[in-house]
């Protein structure tokens, strides 16, 4: 349930369909994030499995500042996109991700709270265009980092 307007800012929202739960609040888990080189773009993929509606939020900072603890991740490369997935959880710790060849140098992820996990993603050029989208089956958060025109 929505009461009142929603900001004019809030973050894009999806569904995770999955079994039934009795717990009073479902949420989703974060099971693996992966980079993959495209055509035009590089691609961080979040997969998500369980229940809940699950919400996101992507932007460029200055730095990579993990939430909770104010603790500084060191990211590899010229800018810093910080992404939140919220109503979500993660069981395990995912290892920082480096890479070459695409726009995405490095991922570095952290679960912030019991309903909150962080990622940073060092981008290979300063501050590319970035898209992010969600889907429902299956249920993952894609964050894609475009190539600059030539």
């Amino acid at each position: 349930m929505r009461i009142g307007s929603p900001p004019p800012n809030a973050p894009p929202s999806l569904v995770v369909p999955g079994t039934e739960t009795n717990a009073p609040l479902p949420i989703a888990e974060v099971t693996a994030v992966a980079i993959e080189h495209l055509d035009d773009r590089s691609r961080v993929t979040y997969r998500l499995s369980g229940t809940g509606t699950v919400t996101w939020k992507v932007e460029y900072v200055s730095e990579a500042i993990r939430g909770g603890d104010n603790h500084v991740v060191d990211v590899n490369g010229s800018s810093i996109l910080q992404i939140d997935i919220m109503g979500v959880t993660a069981l395990q710790h995912f290892p920082p991700i480096e890479t070459s060849g695409g726009t995405i140098s490095s991922a570095e992820t952290a679960v912030v709270s019991g309903e909150i996990v962080q990622s940073f993603v060092g981008t290979a050029a300063g501050r590319p265009a970035f898209q992010a989208t969600g889907t429902e089956s299956p249920g993952q958060i894609v964050v894609d980092v475009f190539y600059a025109p030539a």
